[in-house]
């Protein structure tokens, strides 16, 4: 197969605050420009505003693999928090997307998003935990609140407390939400869902049953790549690396090496996994054409971050709400309705006092 010349890693020069209004709803948005296209997320707070800000630099190397994949391919997102990555896939490649999204909040902003960007129709949100088993359960949470993440479905796999910027959720006593799971081949099997062309899964330490509930998709002869997050600290997740290889997959070792700080060498890579110290977004696959992808997007590759954690280029420039005539007349039109509400309302007390 041949695939597209990546594009050298991407700078988000300026984050516009604009207003999209449907017929029955109209919502703040995060807009961004990508080669002439227009992609917004809902305004949902500030850790909203941050993943749409390092949406280049959080994870370089997913950028170009969505943005190789191609016009009607399906892509099946497991752990899509708010859907950062399967809007961009949809608004970007065009691709299908199927997203999975157990925690509440979180799939509430994944369905405004697919509605700020028109895409009802090419991504389709589903509020369950997959995994490999149809099962109804408990979702503990990481944190309730808006694109938060490191939930558990069905147990408690943290053994310590989490810090989530200046807040402290304690390991034994975790929030909970009802949830229910099921498992990808029961879903693809029953018809729901097609065989994908791409799956990412990103569930926080949840990987190897996710993974036990995919064998026979990742069979497929259809299904062309896997971005998977290993923990390599988790032997079940650590151990997920060789099952997979063990099936004919592969991987990229300059995927591995795109850091957002540096250019990892590749003994530095070997030593992580060597000493299960951290985790690394894999991205298999069976193509080399995969790998010479990766490898020529290395080739280009700066690191957007310093050793500090700092964007080296600067963080992008976040323009003030209502960019456009058509946005500022549609919301001046949309206060004076209100004005003229609170004035119909006042007289209607008037006259029943």
């Amino acid at each position: 197969m041949t695939l597209p010349s990546p594009h050298p890693i991407r700078h988000l020069e300026q984050v516009r605050q604009v207003t999209y209004s449907g017929d029955f709803l109209s919502l703040p948005c995060y807009e961004i420009d990508v080669d002439g296209k227009s992609i917004r997320y809902a305004e949902a707070g500030n850790l909203v505003h941050a993943r749409v800000s390092t949406i280049f630099v959080k994870e370089p190397s997913t950028i170009p693999w969505l943005e190789a994949m191609q016009p009607d391919e399906v892509l099946v997102d497991i752990g899509a928090n708010v859907g950062l990555y399967s809007i961009y896939a949809a608004a970007f490649s065009g691709c299908r997307v199927y997203a999975f999204e157990p925690e509440a909040l979180n799939y509430a902003e994944l369905n405004k998003n697919i509605f700020v960007n028109d895409l009802h129709g090419r991504v389709s949100a589903f509020c369950l935990a997959m995994s490999d088993e149809a099962k109804i359960e408990f979702l503990r949470l990481g944190a309730f609140g808006i694109g938060y993440s490191h939930h558990d479905f069905g147990e408690n796999t943290w053994t310590q407390d989490m810090v989530f910027g200046a807040g402290t959720t304690a390991k034994d006593a975790r929030l909970e939400q009802g949830s229910v799971s099921t498992s990808l081949d029961a879903l693809i099997e029953a018809g729901v869902i097609p065989v994908p062309d791409h799956i990412k899964i990103d569930v926080d330490g949840l990987e190897s049953r996710v993974i036990a509930g995919c064998r026979q998709t990742l069979a497929h002869p259809q299904l062309k790549t896997v971005l998977l997050e290993v923990d390599h600290r988790i032997e079940a997740s650590y151990q997920l690396i060789d099952d997979l290889t063990a099936m004919g997959w592969q991987y990229s070792m300059a995927q591995l090496r795109t850091n957002r700080k540096a250019i990892l060498p590749v003994e530095e890579v070997k030593r992580l996994q060597r000493e299960r110290r951290g985790g690394l977004n894999y991205i298999f696959f069976r193509d080399q054409a995969w790998d010479r992808l990766f490898q020529e997007f290395l080739d280009s590759y700066h690191p957007p971050l310093d050793q500090a954690g700092q964007v080296i280029k600067g963080n992008p420039r976040l323009v003030s709400n209502w960019t456009t005539p058509s946005e500022a007349t549609s919301v001046r039109q949309a206060a004076r309705e209100l004005a003229t509400a609170i004035q119909r309302s006042a007289k209607r007390r008037l006259w029943k006092s």
